[in-house]
């Protein structure tokens, strides 16, 4: 199963119009998690991921825990879908 680590801040435009968009994908696929974290309150998992400043961040990993794929700021739902269709 594939997970997805979003990371968010709620004083982030983007991240407010992308979190339902991650949560629409997600939802109507059966080997697809998602874990949120915020900016703000965890950075261990933003240094640790090494995220930068534009958000959010979508890092998507396989099944063996690799990083397969990282998407960072606003894309549209339909981009998404792709990009999530092609793992």
């Amino acid at each position: 199963m594939n997970k997805i680590i979003l990371v968010t801040a709620l004083w982030c435009p983007s991240c407010l119009i992308m979190r339902p968009r991650y949560q629409t994908v997600v939802s109507s696929r059966a080997n697809l998690t998602m874990e949120e974290f915020d900016y703000d309150e965890n950075p261990q998992i933003v240094k640790s991921k090494k995220i930068g400043s534009t958000l959010p961040v979508a890092i998507i990993y396989d099944e063996q825990g690799r990083e397969i794929l990282r998407l960072v700021g606003e894309i549209s739902l339909k981009k998404l879908v792709e990009k999530i269709e092609q793992l």
